[in-house]
């Protein structure tokens, strides 16, 4: 009788325990990155005793109760993704967790729910800090700290610097054939003839056939207007021929030039078409005097991978080399017939040849129908950027986002893994610690490996299932209904026998 109160007090007391983790379960089922916990039970010591099925077995054994054997923590099943309100809320799809410090521990947790503090430390509710790799010039670094982003006005953050241009693509379809522009004496280089640094434009309507502009920039960020024009000049030999000006508004001009006639003017030539409407040949000049109609005041410009370059000076910011596509690169160099633009004038035929050695480009400069127009436009310069908002990817990079349309990595968030998940510690505050049971926290990157992603703007929920605790409640409650009835039972049996002594 004694042994069955014990046994049915040994089920009281486990199956009380089993109800405080299925209310701890319940109880957080609204915890951010919560995960639920499932009691398992085992039996206690049995003790052999003297049976009739001794002969048979040779042994018979008595139970003693019932006892915890484990508590585990379900990390397999992930919780449910919601909405967060921040781009620092946080959630891992997948295995892993993040990493977090304060006062040199370093803790883990699944839990995403981080802000920056008025410092730019990025924390969670209970002061830990996430760590990251932080990103310099474009390189991730090999190992981790406390993720810190000063961007107040005026920090290193909070302003991207400008880039000036140093290269521009323009490819236009270059259908018209009307000659605006017209030099006999030099027919291929009228326009450039015709420029006069010192109006206001410097090219009137009537002198061009087609122009497009594009904005670059200078060494300080400051934007400036870069235009084309072009204009027919004429076929032979199923070719076609345009010559083309570019330049800048001449006021703009800060180079020697600045107040001549040739202010703003940075390149001129021309461009060759097959009867097919395909660019196969072109010719590039920089100038060298002030006068743009002297031939002798012009030069070959220079290759740089194959493509035309020029030198532009504009006031206040200096020098600055830019290359300019119109779709064609000299791969073997210029036409060696071709020295300067006077030879169009003595030798036109030498501007309706096909070049060798020369290839298009996919998005080439074109000349169909009758119709000019820009087909691409674009230059890898960019002004002073302002910071505008923060991003997190899900390689978990955090990138600066800037008013100029630039982007710049600051950090790499990594996420951390274990050997044995099972055997991490809680610390409470949504917090785990390794162990010797877990093994070292192992480190990667997100979308990498077993790692997960990272979703930003999302926060992770519990993954408790509610209706699995509500019947596991209902079980616990009746196991333990029933073990103490054992008790009650029991002492009803003791106290029976106590009556048979005073009778």
């Amino acid at each position: 009788m004694m042994g069955a109160l014990y046994v049915g007090a040994s089920g009281m007391r486990g199956y009380s325990a089993g109800l405080q983790t299925v209310s701890q379960n319940l109880a957080n089922q609204n915890t951010i990155g919560f995960r639920q916990s499932m009691m398992l039970y085992q039996n206690l010591i049995s003790q052999d005793v003297s049976t009739s099925s001794n002969y048979t077995t040779n042994f018979s054994q008595r139970g003693c109760g019932v006892g915890i054997s484990d508590i585990r923590t379900n990390f397999f099943e992930l919780g449910g993704f919601e909405t967060g309100s921040s781009v620092t809320d946080l959630a891992i799809s997948g295995d892993g967790f993040f990493g977090v410090i304060k006062d040199g521990v370093t803790l883990y947790t699944r839990a995403g729910n981080f802000r920056f503090d008025k410092d730019g430390n990025l924390l969670d509710p209970t002061g830990y800090n996430l760590v990251g790799k932080p990103v310099v010039d474009g390189v991730v670094s090999s190992t981790t700290e406390a993720i810190h982003l000063d961007m107040q006005p005026g920090s290193a953050i909070s302003l991207n610097k400008p880039k000036p241009t140093s290269s521009v693509q323009l490819t236009a379809n270059l259908g018209g054939t009307d000659d605006m522009s017209n030099d006999v004496a030099n027919p291929f280089f009228s326009m450039t003839g015709a420029w006069d640094g010192t109006a206001n434009p410097p090219l009137t309507t009537g002198q061009a056939g087609y122009s497009n502009s594009i904005t670059v920039y200078d060494s300080l960020g400051s934007s400036h207007d870069l235009t084309v024009y072009y204009d027919y000049v004429g076929m032979r030999n199923g070719l076609k021929a345009y010559e083309y000006v570019a330049g800048i508004n001449p006021s703009e001009d800060g180079s020697a030039n600045a107040g001549s006639k040739a202010a703003g003017l940075l390149m001129s030539g021309t461009m060759t078409f097959s009867s097919e409407g395909h660019l196969v040949a072109m010719t590039a000049f920089t100038p060298t005097g002030q006068d743009p109609a002297d031939p002798s005041a012009w030069a070959q410009a220079p290759l740089v991978d194959g493509l035309p370059s020029f030198t532009a000076n504009f006031a206040g910011a200096g020098t600055q080399d830019m290359t300019l596509d119109f779709g064609l690169k000299m791969n073997s160099g210029w036409n060696a017939a071709i020295t300067s633009p006077g030879v169009g004038a003595s030798d036109p035929e030498a501007f309706y040849a096909v070049m060798p050695g020369a290839s298009a480009e996919k998005e080439s400069s074109t000349s169909f129908g009758e119709s000019p127009v820009s087909r691409l436009q674009k230059q890898d310069g960019y002004g002073v950027g302002e910071l505008s908002s923060l991003r997190i990817n899900a390689e978990g990079m955090v990138q600066a986002a800037y008013s100029n349309g630039q982007s710049a990595d600051l950090y790499q968030i990594p996420l951390y893994r274990f050997n044995s998940r099972d055997n991490l510690k809680r610390e409470g505050k949504n917090h785990f610690s390794a162990t010797t049971g877990s093994g070292p926290a192992n480190e990667g990157l997100p979308a990498t490996e077993n790692f997960g992603s990272i979703l930003s703007t999302h926060i992770e929920q519990s993954n408790v299932d509610v209706a699995r605790e509500m019947t596991q409640m209902i079980i616990t409650q009746r196991s333990f209904q029933m073990n103490s009835k054992v008790v009650t039972t029991s002492d009803q049996m003791i106290q029976k026998a106590l009556e048979l002594k005073r009778t």
